[in-house]
């Protein structure tokens, strides 16, 4: 038996769009990011977004792109779907690696 809020489409929407907003901002910016800040951002993709993020990597913010160190165990591929049609500023990718993890590249699209 699952537990917690079932998340509905228009509230995953809404804290996806806004989430998008505030990632390609600092990736636009170059802004400084610190450990706290990576950790509300992993908490919005596990808790609101229901996305399961490794613990210790979660998020990486790189120049040009944000990626996210997935555990595919516990992932829904409809949220996965979901996010990459709500993140329309970022060309979503899978990046190869040697662990059992998915990593997932969001690259910043020009204008």
């Amino acid at each position: 038996m699952k537990r917690g809020i079932k998340i509905t489409g228009e509230t995953f929407d809404v804290i996806a769009q806004k989430l998008q907003e505030e990632l390609a901002d600092i990736i636009k910016t170059n802004k400084e990011v610190n450990d706290y800040e990576l950790i509300v951002y992993k908490y919005i993709f596990i808790s609101e977004l229901k996305i399961p993020l490794l613990e210790d990597l979660g998020v990486e913010i790189t120049e040009d792109a944000f990626i996210l160190y997935v555990i595919p165990d516990d992932l829904k591929f409809s949220c996965l779907r979901q996010l990459d049609d709500v993140f329309d500023k970022f060309e979503m990718s899978f990046m190869a690696n040697d662990y059992n993890i998915l990593k997932i590249k969001f690259l910043l699209e020009d204008d």
